[in-house]
């Protein structure tokens, strides 16, 4: 099995100068020894989701806090069954959009401390 990060992918485009970057060629020389071996290649994509928990961890916040966000649309979700998954493209989103606010709301505060 091959699997290549959407990360590796946006750090080497698929051309970069003209030359194919690393993970094509990882991706030529998989393809090529299945072949040899008679073997037939599916290619499939996943998206990368984490649970509400593992945003809650990573940005420092309670689970009932995501929650509350999913519910009001804040953090959209990719429901698996009936659990609530988030894409990290949205998480990355979120967690943006959260600095962002924090910053604003305490700029003035942070101006006063840096100027005073």
């Amino acid at each position: 099995m091959l699997s290549i990060s959407p990360d590796v992918v946006r750090l080497a485009p698929l051309r970069e100068g003209g030359k194919l970057p690393p993970w094509a060629h990882d991706v030529l020389a998989f393809v090529s020894r299945a072949s040899a071996g008679g073997e037939t290649v599916e290619l499939n994509a996943k998206v990368e989701t984490m649970t509400p928990a593992q945003v809650a961890d990573r940005i420092g916040i309670s689970r009932a806090t995501v929650s509350r966000r999913i519910a009001d649309g804040s953090i959209r979700t990719i429901k698996v069954g009936n659990r609530h998954r988030i894409p990290a493209t949205e998480y990355e989103r979120f967690r943006r959009e959260l600095m962002r606010s924090v910053v604003e709301h305490y700029a003035d505060d942070i101006e006063a401390d840096l100027f005073d």
